[in-house]
C-alpha cells in the first residue's frame, strides 16, 4: 500500500510537471506519449522474452516512439508502412528462426499499445487549445477508476468479477471505481472550467459524466485484457519500474482502452463549449 501511494504521489508531480511545460510547449505532451508508448512496447516484448530478437524488438520499439512522436508532422503512414514491411521481412527471411506467432504476438501488441496512446497526440493535434484539459481528462479517468476499485475493493469488496483473469477484483470494486471515477471527473471539469479558463469556457456536465461512466467500465476492459495476456504468458507484471504498480504498461493498460473513446466522444459528446 505504501509503495502504491509513494508511486503515485511521484506520477502525479511528474503529470503536473508535463502539464505545466505542456501548456507553454505543446511538443512536451508528444515527448511525453512517445516515451511511455516506447516504454511499454518494450515492457511487453522483454516480458514474453522477445527482447533480445532484436530483429523484432528494435523495429517496434522505433516504431512506437517515432509513430507518436512524429504524428503530429504527418508522416504516420509512411512509418505504419515502414513498420509492418520490416516486420513481414523478418518473418520471411528468418522464418527458421523466429516463428509466425512470435512475430504476430509482437506486431499486433505493438500495433494496438501505440495505436491508443498515440491517440493523446491526436486529440492535441485537434484541438490544441484544450490539449492539456483532453490530456488530464485522458489519464486521469481512468487512473480515478482504478483507484476507486482499488479502495473500494479492499474493504468492501465480496463478489469477484473476473477470479480466473484478475482474482482482485470485485464487482463491488467496479462500482466504488465508477462511482468516483464520475465524482471526480466532474471535479475535474470544474477546476478547469472556473479556475484555468475562467468561464471563458464552460463544461457540459451531462456529456462529461456520460464519457466519464462508459470510460470507468471500458478501463476495467483494458486492465482485464492486458491482465488475461499476462496470464497466457505466465507473467505477474510487465515491469518493475514503478513500485507497487509493476511498470508502465501495467498502469497504463486502462488508458489504452479509454484513450481512444475519448477521441472518439468528443466528436458527438463535446465537454467543452462556450
Amino acid at each position: 500500500m505504501s509503495k502504491r501511494i509513494v508511486s503515485a504521489v511521484f506520477g502525479i508531480v511528474f503529470i503536473l510537471l508535463v502539464i505545466f511545460f505542456g501548456t507553454i510547449y505543446p511538443i512536451c505532451i508528444d515527448i511525453f506519449a512517445a516515451i511511455v508508448c516506447a516504454v511499454a512496447v518494450g515492457e511487453f516484448i522483454h516480458a514474453v522474452g522477445h527482447f533480445k530478437e532484436y530483429r523484432l524488438s528494435i523495429p517496434s520499439i522505433l516504431f512506437a516512439l517515432c509513430n507518436t512522436m512524429l504524428m503530429t508532422y504527418g508522416v504516420s503512414h509512411i512509418i505504419w508502412y515502414a513498420y509492418t514491411a520490416v516486420m513481414l521481412s523478418v518473418m520471411i527471411f528468418f522464418h527458421e528462426k523466429i516463428s509466425f506467432r512470435d512475430v504476430s504476438d509482437t506486431y499486433g501488441m505493438t500495433i494496438i499499445i501505440t495505436y491508443a496512446l498515440s491517440t493523446i497526440v491526436s486529440m492535441k493535434n485537434i484541438d490544441a487549445v484544450h490539449s492539456v484539459f483532453y490530456f488530464v481528462l485522458s489519464l486521469a479517468l481512468p487512473w480515478l477508476a482504478d483507484a476507486g476499485a482499488y479502495f473500494t475493493g479492499s474493504f468492501l469488496g465480496k463478489h469477484k468479477l473476473c477470479p480466473k483473469i484478475s482474482p482482485k477484483k470485485t464487482v463491488e470494486g467496479v462500482v466504488g471505481g465508477t462511482v468516483v471515477c464520475v465524482g471526480m471527473c466532474c471535479l475535474v471539469g470544474y477546476i478547469f472550467s472556473a479556475f484555468i479558463y475562467k468561464d471563458i469556457k464552460c463544461v457540459n456536465y451531462v456529456n462529461l459524466i456520460i464519457i466519464s461512466f462508459i470510460g470507468s467500465l471500458l478501463s476495467v476492459l483494458g486492465d482485464l485484457s492486458f491482465s488475461l495476456v499476462k496470464r497466457a504468458y505466465n507473467i505477474k507484471d510487465y515491469g518493475n519500474i514503478i513500485p507497487g504498480h509493476g511498470g508502465v504498461l501495467d498502469r497504463f493498460d486502462s488508458v489504452i482502452f479509454f484513450a481512444p473513446f475519448l477521441m472518439i466522444s468528443l466528436s458527438y459528446l463535446p465537454i467543452l463549449c462556450c
